[in-house]
């Protein structure tokens, strides 16, 4: 049975992309692309997507980035972040 809330996860994913993201790398408009509840070794696991704007050195110059992160239900701990290919 899942400890945390699917808002819980999605805002510990966010606050582990914001820290992580150096002040020099400026990013907006954050998006929720997935989640999803998942089991593993008898673990309770959520796998979120978050894609957001990464702005360049020019308003035009941004590329929309993909996030994969694995949170554990029972303490709300990214155990993962990893990017992953644009969707299409």
């Amino acid at each position: 049975m899942p400890i945390k809330t699917p808002k819980e996860v999605v805002m510990a994913a966010f606050h582990y992309l914001a820290d992580v993201t150096p002040p020099t790398q400026k990013i907006s408009d954050v998006r929720v692309e997935e989640i999803q509840p998942m089991e593993e070794a008898g673990s309770q696991f959520w796998k979120v997507v978050l894609s957001y704007d990464n702005v360049g050195e020019f308003p035009f110059d941004k590329k929309r980035e993909y996030k994969e992160f694995k949170v554990n239900d029972a303490d709300g701990r990214v155990m993962y972040m990893k990017q992953i290919n644009a969707k299409e």
